[in-house]
């Protein structure tokens, strides 16, 4: 039978059908059958970026940045050691690397070790040959021998919230720096030395005169309780053991922290020609105690506050 006769049938059994039951057909087409394997958009996502479903990096992914971290690092005088590709979830980085030290006459150390991208590496190292150790010298006449790290990679959104955008904490691709320590033992941080204003205090209250009068008209009223009429006995000490040395005192350790209000806030500008975002004390209140750097493309060449 041929295509034409079969429409023709076709036809013939559409106009037999009740007009009503011909609209219903025509404004109301079939539907398509559900894919099984397609994502319901209506499933609400994870809050959280660990709790998503985790898919590892693939093999060109990881291969790609490899490579990327064997352009960047050769010339770099890095502590460091190459880590396994990080997935949880949403977070992760495809060749992580655990930095434990930067430079050389003085080296640098990171305490603890912090796990970051070979970028954020790049841009660690550049921002302390350049502005940081000549800073340090200037400032203090000693390098600077240790950078404290307050955290790197944490599977997180920004501010630890639910329905916050990706930290890049997450991706290993962000540093917050609390404390510098010099070669002198003396150190700078963030949280006592970002300059802040100074607000001058009320004058303290005048005394009430009535109450100074009163005051003086009281008589004195002695310290030293009247004797009583009593025995006294000697109590005898009874043999034993001798008496052990009072402990020795430990001496305070000196609090080695100097004024470095100048050169946080130099260290803080020069960052912005590094990385692509740097926040402190003064963007908000989260940032009060540290510097947080990451290389997050933004509009700006540098979002700096």
């Amino acid at each position: 039978m041929t295509f034409s006769r079969l429409a023709q049938i076709g036809l013939l059994l559409f106009v037999a059908l009740p007009p009503a039951v011909q609209a219903q057909s025509a404004e109301q087409p079939q539907a398509p059958e559900r894919n099984p394997l397609a994502v319901d958009n209506e499933t609400p996502a994870a809050a959280l970026p660990g709790d998503a479903p985790t898919v590892h990096w693939s093999a060109s992914e990881v291969a790609a940045a490899k490579a990327d971290c064997a352009r960047l690092l050769p010339d770099l005088a890095l502590d460091y050691e190459t880590l396994p590709p990080i997935k949880e979830g949403r977070c992760g980085a495809p060749a992580p690397i655990l930095l434990r030290g930067l430079g050389n006459n003085p080296k640098v150390a990171v305490e603890p070790p912090a796990t970051v991208t070979c970028a954020m590496a790049k841009a660690l190292s550049e921002w302390l040959d350049k502005t940081v150790q000549p800073e340090a010298q200037t400032r203090f006449g000693a390098g600077v021998v240790k950078l404290t790290n307050a955290s790197s990679y944490v599977c997180r959104n920004r501010y630890n919230g639910s329905d916050t955008p990706l930290s890049e904490h997450a991706l290993a691709n962000a540093l917050d720096v609390s404390e510098f320590l010099f070669q002198s033992g003396d150190k700078a941080t963030v949280l006592t030395s970002w300059p802040r204003i100074v607000t001058e205090l009320p004058p303290l209250p005048l005394p009430n005169p009535s109450r100074v009068a009163a005051m003086a008209s009281d008589p004195p009223v002695s310290s030293v309780a009247p004797l009583g009429r009593g025995i006294l006995t000697v109590a005898k000490a009874k043999p034993g053991a001798p008496p052990k040395p009072p402990p020795v005192a430990t001496p305070p350790v000196p609090d080695r922290t100097v004024d470095g209000s100048e050169f946080v806030r130099k260290v803080h500008q020069g960052a912005c020609n590094s990385f692509g975002t740097v926040l402190g004390p003064g963007s908000n209140e989260a940032h009060k105690d540290h510097f947080h750097f990451d290389m997050k493309a933004r509009s700006r060449a540098a979002y700096c506050e």
